[in-house]
């Protein structure tokens, strides 16, 4: 019985994770604060759909950042981009009078150029993911400290301003924030392609082997560049919400939101190198994450030690990794 729950664990990558974030809920829930009326602060309705709210975002950034992971590439321009889109959004919305929809689809192509232009260079160009994505990660930022002449713009509504149109991003159903179903939604249409489509199944084969792959005769640098594409898409998509929940474009804003990206695909079980991962392992890391700070806001815990135990997890995180494929090379060679 023992060996048949650890075979299954074997065989299914989001399972470890998942339990992760059952287990901090749970711990959550034990030592959250009590209200003065006798209620755990944390099961507050209110409380988990802020968590959910919050963690959108983040999340739909790391569903492009898993599938860019697992080809064993890296982004870390996603951050820069959201800001670029938050801002060109306001800016369509407010001064270019371009109207909701000419505005979104402004903002998600720019998005979908920027991941060409990483994909491009990394795969035609030749040059390693870590230094095209950092060189994108300045020049989109810089791009929208130019737009905004280093300054935010407010979004209002009514004549001359955004349509109300746009307050679709604030809205809530059942009681749940409008893009946490934008998050969901993402997930399952990302998962799938993963599991049933022949794209997902070759982004496996190019970051499990590109060599191997090449000689399949995969279309490599093709497959490679569109998950770059995917990854500046949701990033734009993330950058639209962004402007919709503060009611403004910041060219500042998206600082450090790669690196949560990442931590959320490492904690849930991608492996930086590529091959492996799941979006249900980044779902459940997201979360995780949420779940972690949402906890020590609660307790009031200041943003550096939040930012210290983040680090620590990751690290953790990848030792287990490493843990994992350790035992995995002497069960085979035994």
């Amino acid at each position: 019985m023992k060996k048949t729950i650890l075979d299954f664990i074997a065989k299914n990558e989001w399972i470890k994770p998942v339990l992760g974030f059952i287990i901090l809920f749970i711990l959550c829930i034990i030592f959250s604060p009590i209200s003065s009326k006798g209620t755990i602060i944390f099961l507050k309705f209110d409380n988990l759909s802020n968590i959910l709210r919050q963690v959108s975002e983040i999340g739909i950034i790391s569903v492009g950042m898993t599938l860019v992971i697992i080809i064993a590439g890296i982004d870390l321009s996603v951050g820069s981009v959201l800001a670029l889109s938050a801002t060109l959004m306001a800016f369509g919305l407010m001064d270019w009078q371009l109207g909701f929809y000419a505005s979104l689809f402004m903002v998600l192509v720019t998005g979908a150029l920027i991941g060409l232009i990483n994909g491009a260079l990394t795969s035609w160009g030749k040059i390693q993911a870590f230094i095209v994505t950092l060189a994108m990660m300045t020049g989109a930022r810089g791009f929208a400290l130019f737009i905004s002449n280093s300054n935010s713009r407010n979004i209002g509504f009514g004549e001359g301003a955004a349509p109300d149109t746009f307050k679709i991003f604030t809205t809530s159903f059942f009681g749940i924030p409008f893009p946490v179903f934008i998050f969901l939604g993402v997930t399952i249409v990302f998962s799938i392609m993963l599991r049933k489509i022949r794209l997902g199944r070759y982004i496996y084969a190019i970051g499990s082997n590109e060599v191997a792959a090449k000689l399949a005769g995969l279309p490599v640098k093709w497959i490679k560049t569109s998950t770059y594409i995917f990854a500046g898409l949701l990033a734009a998509l993330a950058g639209i919400i962004h402007a919709a929940q503060l009611f403004q474009g910041n060219p500042n804003d998206g600082v450090a939101f790669e690196l949560d990206a990442i931590a959320a695909v490492v904690i849930g079980g991608t492996s930086l190198k590529g091959g492996k991962g799941t979006l249900e392992g980044t779902l459940a890391g997201v979360l995780i994450i949420g779940v972690l700070s949402n906890i020590l806001g609660l307790y009031g815990v200041q943003k550096d030690f939040q930012l210290m135990l983040k680090g620590a997890i990751i690290v953790t995180a990848v030792l287990l990794q490493e843990g994992s494929f350790t035992y995995s090379f002497r069960k085979v060679n035994k």
